[in-house]
Parts: structure tokens; C-alpha cells; sequence
């Protein structure tokens, strides 16, 4: 659907945001916006990567090795709640950035209830699903003896606080929708404290308290996850950042959840199957290479690569909030600016930081672990890495962008047309057929995300993404 032709005779001269957004210039809108869901990314990081961390530094090199590999697998499952959840996420900004633009408060306040609500639906769903699957997922990457025992175990545990995650991300998105970004970042602060002090005292404490080895890690990131959920529920009850929980509109309401479904839906399908199964493969493939230490090496070299992309990803969320505020009160001209502004700053960024990626990876990975076969293959690959950065920004943003607007259809189908029908073929083919083994790997995973990068270029400047409504 498009909006009447009279919104592209609109002036294009640029007009002032409500809340903590009015009176700023462009350029401090989105330093507003980027720097603390920058921040908060970084916690976001920090929580699996102190996991790994951790399993990467428990006694015996054969105990190091199996729980790095089983962590490395259990990284891939957490991500998929994460894009389970975030897509619910997607659905409340898309609507709440357009309610805050147009100054529609119940509107606003209506889509975080019903936003809330399919948080904690979904979480439960997840988190039984996920318990009962685990061990077969283990088998399916080729996890054995206790790499596979590891997996189960820390996974069984952390199903039982996904209700607990999906309301914490769907509450920070609803809060940064609204213009809000510190409140998420001061949430994964918290979030960061309890999960370092609480694994590793799981882990290395002392007497009964310590030596659980990666269940005390899980049960560290639980207590993590349940303690930030209720701090982001108390903040959207108190309403400080013009959003305000209320128990009435947590009753369902199915116009405005098929709202958000409609937006949410196309992006789960392409979190679901055009991102994470595609990326689930990606690790099949990885195992079936052969050799203990391959899991847990590719997670530790994805999770250092992992660094560049926090920037990207947080100047597509200041890009996805603006864009949709400015859309909602009719200023598509300050809209494409905002864009291409995040566009340029995260370009800048993550090539900056792909400098360091080529200049420095052997002292990045022993900050994770000093396990050989970390140490053997990580650098290479993150070496490898460091020379995509700027398509890699290019499809960061603009996907924030393009999901910010609500065009989840066309990036869900660009999405799996990058994944399965250039990232799957040539990974498998230059990993087995042609030897190339997790170097031939990454090497297709390089070009795929370049190929990803210029086709969202390519749709971001069609346009057709200012004439959408949600």
C-alpha cells in the first residue's frame, strides 16, 4: 500500500521530532540515537562472549576444547532467539517510531502492550521448543562425548529464561522506537555486571558456590537475562520516556498484534530461515570438516568479527528510528538524509575497525582463549574479514533502514536469495569439494556478504521504501 500522491508534494524543509529528539541537528539526532544502542550492543556482546571467555579458560586443555566447541554450537541457538525475539522487536518500532512521529500516544502505548504480550508468548514457545531439540542439534553439527553433553546442558538451561530474553529485547526496542536509547544501554549494563560476577563465581568460586563448570555459566547468563527483564519492565512501567506499560493493554488486541504481526512476520521468516538456517548449515558444513576445536574456532573468529558490526548495527537502529519518525510526519526528504548520513558514519566505522582486524588478530583471540585450535585458525579468518567492512556497513545499515519502514517482505526475499542461492552452494563447495576446508568457508562467506551489500544498496536507492505504511 502507498500513501496519496499529495505526500510526495510535501516540503522538503526539515521539521522538528517530539521529545528528546526536538531542537537537535541531523547529525546530533543520530549521535543521540547510535551511541548508546552502540553501547548497549557492546554489552549484548559482552554477555556471550564472557561465556566463551570462561569455557575457554576451565581446567585441561581436552575440557577447554570441548566446552569452547559446545558454546561455539550453543552461540548459534542463542542467536536465533535473539532474531526470533528482535523480529517481534522490528514489528513494535516500526509502529511505535510511526505513533511518536505523528504524536499518537495510545496508539504508541497500545503497540508496546500488545508488543509485550507476543514477547512473552513467543519466549515460552521458544524456550519448550529448544529444550526439547537441543541434544538433536548437537548431533546434527557433529558434536561428540562431551562437546555434545556440554551443548545440552547449557542449552536446556538457557530455554528456561527465553520468556525472560524476549521481553528484555522487546522492551528495549520498544524504549529506543521511542527515542529512548541510554535506558536499553543502562539495562545491559546491569545485565553485563550480574552475568561476569555470577558466572564466574559459578565457575571459579569458592567451595560449593564455585566449580560447575558450563552449567554455572549458564546459570550465570540466566540470572543475567531474568534480572535485566525486570529492570526494562519497571522502567516501561514508570513511562519516563513517553512510552507507559499498562496492565490493560497487555489484553489482547488483535489489531493492533496483526499490525505488528504484519511487519514482524516477514522478518522472522528471513531471521528464521533466511539468516539462521542458512547460518546453521554454515556449521554443518564446519562440522563435517572433521577435527575437534573447528566449532568452537569458527565461533570464536565470528564472535571477534562480531566487533565491526556493533557500529553498523547501531547506526542502523538511529537510521530505522528516525526514518520512521520523519515518515510519520511527512518529511521524506529528511528521512533519505538521516539515512544516508548513518549510511556514511557507519561506513567510516567498521572500516576503521577492519584495520585493526588485519593489524592485530592473534592478540584478539588469546583475549578469548589460548586453546591451540584457536590460536591455529582464528587469525586468518579474521584477517579475511577485515577486507569487507565497507559492504558489510552498506548492508548493516540499510537493512535497519529498510526494517525500520517496514519493507520486511522484500528484505526477507533478498535476504534468502543472498543466502541460498550464493552464501550455502559456494561455502560448501569451496569448504569440501574443492578442499578448501574453514578457510575456503569463510572465503565464500566474505563475497556472499558483499554480494548482500550492493543488492540493499541497490533497493535502498530505488525508494520505493518512502512510499510504504504500517
Amino acid at each position: 500500500m502507498t500513501t496519496p500522491r499529495a505526500n510526495a508534494n510535501l516540503p522538503s524543509a526539515p521539521k522538528q521530532l517530539p521529545g528528546k529528539l526536538a531542537g537537535l541537528s541531523l547529525w546530533r539526532q543520530i549521535w543521540v540515537l547510535a551511541i548508546w544502542p552502540f553501547w548497549e550492543g557492546v554489552m549484548s556482546w559482552l554477555v556471550g562472549t564472557v561465556d566463551l571467555m570462561l569455557a575457554g579458560r576451565l581446567p585441561g586443555e581436552s575440557v577447554k576444547v570441548a566446552a569452547l566447541d559446545a558454546l561455539g554450537v550453543s552461540g548459534y541457538i542463542s542467536w536465533l532467539m535473539v532474531m526470533v525475539f528482535a523480529a517481534v522487536g522490528v514489528g513494535a518500532t516500526a509502529l511505535i517510531a510511526r505513533a511518536i512521529g505523528g504524536q499518537h500516544k495510545r496508539l504508541a502505548n497500545s503497540a508496546l502492550g500488545q508488543a509485550m504480550l507476543l514477547a512473552g508468548g513467543s519466549g515460552v514457545i521458544f524456550g519448550a521448543a529448544m529444550y526439547g531439540v537441543c541434544g538433536w542439534i548437537g548431533r546434527a553439527v557433529g558434536l561428540q562425548d562431551q562437546a555434545l553433553v556440554y551443548c545440552v546442558l547449557y542449552l536446556q538451561w538457557v530455554a528456561m529464561a527465553a520468556p525472560f530474553f524476549a521481553v528484555l529485547l522487546v522492551g528495549n526496542a520498544a524504549l529506543r522506537a521511542a527515542g529512548d536509547t541510554r535506558s536499553p544501554f543502562v539495562v545491559m549494563i546491569v545485565v553485563n555486571v550480574v552475568n561476569i560476577v555470577m558466572s564466574w563465581a559459578f565457575v571459579f568460586g569458592p567451595g560449593a558456590i564455585g566449580g560447575h563448570g558450563v552449567a554455572g555459566i549458564a546459570w550465570g547468563t540466566m540470572l543475567a537475562w531474568v534480572t535485566g527483564s525486570v529492570l526494562t519492565v519497571a522502567m516501561l512501567r514508570r513511562g519516563s520516556s513517553g512510552l507507559r506499560l499498562r496492565l490493560i493493554r497487555l489484553r489482547p488486541h488483535m489489531h493492533t498484534i496483526k499490525r505488528i504481526l504484519r511487519v514482524s512476520v516477514p522478518g522472522a521468516i528471513e531471521s528464521i530461515f533466511a539468516m539462521w538456517l542458512g547460518n546453521f548449515f554454515v556449521i554443518m558444513i564446519v562440522g563435517a570438516l572433521g577435527g575437534k576445536g573447528l566449532q568452537g574456532a569458527h565461533m570464536i573468529a565470528v564472535r571477534i568479527e562480531s566487533m565491526s558490526f556493533l557500529a553498523g548495527v547501531a547506526l542502523g537502529t538511529a537510521a530505522a528510528t528516525l526514518v520512521g519518525q520523519y515518515l510519520g510526519m511527512g518529511d521524506i526528504a529528511q528521512a533519505k538524509r538521516a539515512a544516508r548520513r548513518c549510511w556514511l558514519a557507519g561506513s567510516i566505522i567498521m572500516v576503521g575497525i577492519g584495520i585493526l582486524f588485519f593489524a592485530i588478530p592473534e592478540t584478539l583471540v588469546r583475549m578469548v582463549t589460548d586453546a591451540t585450535p584457536a590460536l591455529e585458525h582464528c587469525p586468518p579468518l579474521i584477517r579475511m574479514y577485515a577486507w569487507i567492512q565497507l559492504p558489510f556497513a552498506t548492508y548493516l545499515v540499510l537493512s535497519g533502514v529498510l526494517r525500520g519502514v517496514g519493507d520486511t517482505r522484500v528484505t526477507m526475499r533478498m535476504t534468502a536469495m543472498s543466502t541460498f542461492l550464493v552464501r550455502l552452494p559456494l561455502a560448501y563447495a569451496l569448504a569440501i569439494p574443492l578442499a578448501g576446508g574453514l578457510y575456503g568457508l569463510w572465503l565464500a562467506l566474505c563475497f556472499e556478504l558483499t554480494f548482500r551489500g550492493v543488492i540493499f544498496a541497490l533497493r535502498f536507492l530505488h525508494g520505493g521504501w518512502t512510499r510504504l505504511e504500517v
